[in-house]
């Protein structure tokens, strides 16, 4: 089975315009430091998979597991939805064993505001964001 646990639809969150880039997810009710956001279930690609997707609409959408030569891993759920922030609000990890992309909050997020993660997977993380280019227009 692709999916090995309940799909948990959070009830606290949605999708909707962002100020920062398209769409982003948003708070609609407080969340606490700490607090599990969103548990997300994801497909693990292969180096193979993930550069297949270079040629698709899902390429800007995946999540790297540590350097861009390694395993990669597609969310489903609000997971492809959060946008980037170098001082991100929010944080997430992944489980193998569960095949889940977890969102974590990283410090009290109020009702409305944007919930932001730092694609390099770290809050705080100022590095360059890693992008390589789509060969599709």
């Amino acid at each position: 089975m692709l999916f090995n646990k309940d799909i948990y639809q959070p009830q606290h969150i949605e999708v909707k315009e962002s100020p920062l880039h398209g769409r982003g997810v948003f708070a609609k009710n407080r969340i606490t430091k700490g607090s599990l956001i969103e548990q997300a279930p994801v497909i693990f690609l292969s180096n193979d998979e993930k550069e297949t997707l270079r040629f698709t609409k899902l390429f800007h959408y995946y999540f790297l597991l540590g350097n861009s030569e390694k395993q990669a891993a597609f969310a489903f759920g609000y997971a492809s939805f959060y946008n980037h922030s170098p001082e991100a609000n929010a944080f997430y990890t992944f489980s193998r064993k569960r095949n889940t992309l977890n969102i974590y909050a990283y410090q009290t997020i109020e009702a409305g505001y944007e919930i932001t993660i730092n694609y390099n997977g770290k809050p705080g993380d100022k590095s360059e964001v890693y992008f390589p280019n789509s060969d599709q227009s």
